[in-house]
């Protein structure tokens, strides 16, 4: 009786939330993997994880984000990632010896960071050996959106006070249940 109160509460709930996640996106000698996201996979709120993986020594790589849409990658409303190394050096302290060096970089795609739901264009950029390659891949992502369910409370609010005066009522009988049939399991594992 108390896992169906139970039950019923969590059930009674109107939205459901979506988490939040990171999803990775591997810089590699020839190219990001994966070569892009698809939609209907991440919604504002999430993040891109990028992360220099190429073991190749001194091979530098970054992002270009075309933010505002318009084709160019280095606007004023558009983004960039620093320049991703494959590791940092260490001093005897595990402290980086240059503060600047990074080898991963997190990217929050929602407008709070200029970022607006629907696809956007991005320019990896590899700089080994004094040479520059770029690839272009596209990231998209959709408003994250929580389902409402379609049993909204109707009518006035002393009919919406009835149902609520319903579920109190089962919560308490459950509760009744337990207090009258606990002492009687307890007898009977003494008896045995």
């Amino acid at each position: 009786m108390l896992t169906v109160a139970l039950t019923l509460l969590l059930m009674a709930a109107p939205v459901s939330a979506h988490d939040t996640k990171e999803y990775t996106m591997l810089l590699q000698e020839d190219g990001v993997t994966p070569d892009g996201v698809s939609s209907g996979v991440l919604v504002s709120t999430d993040s891109l994880f990028f992360y220099n993986v190429d073991s190749r020594e001194e091979a530098v790589h970054r992002v270009l984000i075309d933010a505002d849409g318009d084709g160019e990658f280095e606007g004023v409303d558009d983004m960039a990632t620093a320049w991703l190394s494959p590791s940092c050096e260490l001093d005897e302290n595990d402290s980086k010896v240059d503060p600047d060096c990074e080898v991963t970089e997190l990217v929050l795609l929602d407008p709070s960071n200029g970022l607006l739901p629907g696809s956007i264009s991005m320019l990896h950029q590899i700089d080994h050996n004094q040479s520059l390659t770029e690839s272009a891949f596209t990231v998209s992502f959709s408003e994250d959106q929580h389902t409402v369910s379609d049993n909204l409370p109707t009518g006035s609010e002393e009919e919406q006070l009835g149902g609520d005066d319903f579920l109190v009522l089962v919560l308490m009988a459950s509760l009744v249940g337990i207090v009258v049939i606990l002492p009687r399991l307890m007898d009977s594992t003494k008896d045995e």
